[in-house]
């Protein structure tokens, strides 16, 4: 059975050596309004989950990106992290890559979000993030600590 994907990206600002990322705060659904997340959205059926991850930025943030590294979950052979935490998303995965804006480009707050903020590792648990993002957050610190040293 294939998975069912959600392709999302932690905008940084530089793909050799981030020091920041992008969060998103949510505005809906009602569970979910004020939470902090990856932006990004559910892959289509039969949609290649990188030009997902892109469609999605165009949609929700109304910008351009180009992606770097995955974010990899070192407990899955796909990178792939598991959504389910606090019973949403259930049987769905992120597939989370870093990615940079288009030279020129800026995200903007759409819809489906209230504010948009650039954190740092030390920073990232600062916000309060959707049950299945937050355990993701380690892997990215140590993405942004391993280059910031």
């Amino acid at each position: 059975m294939e998975r069912r994907l959600v392709a999302a990206v932690a905008i940084v600002d530089n793909l050799a050596h981030p020091h920041r990322f992008l969060a998103a705060q949510r505005s809906y659904p009602e569970w979910a309004d004020g939470l902090w997340e990856f932006p990004g959205g559910k892959v289509e059926p039969g949609e290649d989950p990188a030009q997902a991850a892109r469609r999605e930025l165009r949609e929700e943030l109304g910008c351009e990106v180009a992606l770097g590294a995955q974010v990899r979950n070192p407990g899955d052979a796909d990178g792939d992290w598991p959504l389910s935490a606090g019973g949403h998303n259930a049987g769905r995965w992120m597939r989370l890559w870093l990615a940079v804006l288009a030279p020129g480009d800026a995200p903007r707050v759409g819809s489906a979000h209230r504010a948009l903020k650039a954190l740092s590792a030390a920073e990232a648990t600062s916000v309060q993030w959707l049950p299945g993002d937050v355990h993701i957050i380690p892997a990215l610190q140590a993405l942004l600590t391993e280059r910031e040293q």
